[in-house]
């Protein structure tokens, strides 16, 4: 039986709307964002990150379990646009490349749907070939996503990469203003949805 990979691919919404000089800040930060994420994954993925159609980035693990973590460090990194995270699951048909545009197979032909379907449905995470009790939870974090406003979203990241107190400092505010913004998110509600979303996107297809 062929090796199963994640496929990631990262593209920001709406980025050719952007003004000229913000849309060039935005490839210069992306491509620090890469260097460093490139780094600071390096045991876990299989192929790194390289940037592709301008600003759109792609890599390739060898488990879904830094999925997670990877997905919001990337959102925490490039906080001035929003970003879809498309992750398909499958082999690939190609050899292993030093970087995933490198390469083909089905897990990037699963990630680029789910892309596509997350585009036309308005989803920020999406997922293909991944078990199907998945698909409820990427669309309530979409929905939760939108329902937010950019600081909350920034603040939601945030406390999902880690404590309060982290959330706080990258903001550059107190804390107490993090415990505000979480106590109007609900945020126990959204953690126990979390804790579910984290399972089932390590739990193996059938």
């Amino acid at each position: 039986m062929a090796k199963s990979y994640i496929a990631l691919i990262a593209d920001a919404i709406a980025s050719r709307d952007l003004a000229p000089t913000a849309r060039a800040r935005l490839q210069a930060d992306a491509r620090a964002a890469v260097k460093d994420l490139n780094h600071r994954y390096r045991r876990v993925l299989a192929a790194r990150f390289a940037i592709t159609l301008g600003d759109e980035l792609q890599c390739l693990l060898a488990t879904p379990q830094p999925l997670w973590d990877l997905a919001h460090d990337l959102r925490a990194r490039l906080p001035t646009v929003d970003w879809v995270v498309a992750c398909g699951r499958g082999p690939i048909t190609t050899p292993l490349a030093p970087t995933a545009p490198e390469m083909d197979g089905p897990c990037f032909h699963e990630a680029r749907a789910a892309m596509d379907r997350a585009k036309r449905q308005r989803q920020v995470f999406a997922f293909g070939a991944f078990v199907p009790a998945l698909e409820p939870l990427a669309s309530y974090y979409s929905a939760l996503y939108w329902s937010w406003t950019p600081r909350q979203r920034r603040t939601a990241t945030l406390l999902r990469l880690g404590d309060p107190a982290a959330a706080a400092a990258r903001l550059d505010v107190d804390r107490s203003a993090i415990s505000h913004l979480a106590r109007r998110m609900a945020w126990p509600l959204v953690a126990a949805g979390d804790k579910m979303f984290r399972a089932l996107l390590e739990t193996e297809p059938a």
